[in-house]
């Protein structure tokens, strides 16, 4: 089984090169690692040259992002599977030991495997991603019962710092979307969720950073408010709509909502920054749906009432932030 791990970076000299080092820690060892530099200025290229040598093949481009980084990553790559992992992660030494074992008892069934992972830089996030998301109480190793359920519930368990796919099908379905700003690891897993089983480790065989300082883009974008954040959002539950496979299934109601629910943040986000004509051509597109304007007004009221008694319950909790999810609230 000959596998390819892919490590898209961007200005994280210092970051990468733990990373690399726990890959090669690996009880098993990959066949090469690749990384791709999307644009650094820090001179990560040069650093990991000098640290790694030729046991690291750095690819440079233009700065593009992490889904075109990644892309590029599957290009370059020979092996049959690839495993990823971010620039400010690190696997722990047993991560592809214990996912060839089960690939290998699986068979050709199974497109994609996944680990649980465990958050470090803050002692505030004690869950594992599988306690998040309500993935316990599972046989240590198995496959994954309906995986486009989890997805599109947005509570699903797999973080791809932790996945490992056949290249053979992130080929065949064209990799990563580049024009999402966030959710294309959500958008591949659905798409491969209909190509091929998943299979899962239940150990946290990932170290997660989530140091609360640390500056992250998409962490920004959520905590800015921004328009793009909305328009991806709303972009991401629109192609899944549009997918042939969701028509008239069990998952097309679910995403229906989801995408409501953006607008809605979309329009208390507006109102909130007194931006009354954006927030008004937002009110449209909920029209569209089939909210009226009393319903949308009732609604907005609901949902500020239900948000002032959640923060009244719990002022200091706070979640994970898994990249691309749907449950940020409006301030």
């Amino acid at each position: 089984m000959k596998v390819s791990t892919v490590i898209p970076t961007y200005n994280r000299r210092t970051q990468v090169l733990g990373a690399i080092a726990s890959v090669l820690r690996q009880t098993v060892p990959v066949d090469e690692i690749i990384v791709v530099d999307d644009g650094s200025t820090d001179g990560t290229p040069e650093c990991i040259r000098d640290r790694f040598g030729s046991s690291v093949k750095v690819v440079q481009q233009k700065n593009a992002g992490a889904a075109a980084a990644r892309n590029r990553g599957i290009r370059e790559a020979q092996g049959e599977w690839i495993a990823f992992l971010d620039s400010d992660d690190v696997w722990l030494p047993t991560k592809i030991e214990r996912q060839t074992d089960i690939l290998a008892r699986f068979g050709d069934q199974v497109g994609l495997c996944f680990t649980d992972c465990v958050f470090t830089g803050d002692p505030a996030l004690t869950l594992s991603v599988f306690g998040v998301t309500g993935f316990t109480g599972q046989p240590a190793t198995g496959l994954l019962e309906e995986p486009a359920r989890h997805i599109v519930a947005r509570r699903d368990p797999l973080w791809l710092q932790s996945v490992m796919a056949r290249r053979s099908l992130l080929m065949e379905i064209d990799g990563f979307d580049e024009t999402l700003l966030l959710g294309e690891d959500t958008d591949l897993f659905l798409r491969l969720s209909f190509k091929a089983k998943f299979c899962y480790v239940g150990e946290a065989l990932v170290q997660v950073d989530r140091t609360p300082s640390r500056s992250v883009g998409i962490c920004n974008v959520y905590a800015t408010r921004e328009d793009r954040l909305f328009s991806s959002l709303e972009q991401l539950f629109s192609k899944f709509l549009a997918m042939p496979e969701m028509a008239g299934t069990e998952h097309e109601q679910p995403l229906r909502e989801l995408l409501r629910d953006a607008y809605y943040n979309s329009v208390e986000c507006k109102l909130h920054q007194l931006r009354i004509v954006p927030a008004l051509r937002e009110m449209g597109r909920l029209r569209e749906v089939g909210d009226g304007y009393s319903s949308i007004l009732a609604n907005l009221m609901l949902r500020k009432m239900k948000k002032l008694r959640r923060k009244m319950r719990a002022p200091n909790l706070r979640g994970a932030g898994k990249a691309g999810e749907s449950g940020m609230e409006a301030v």
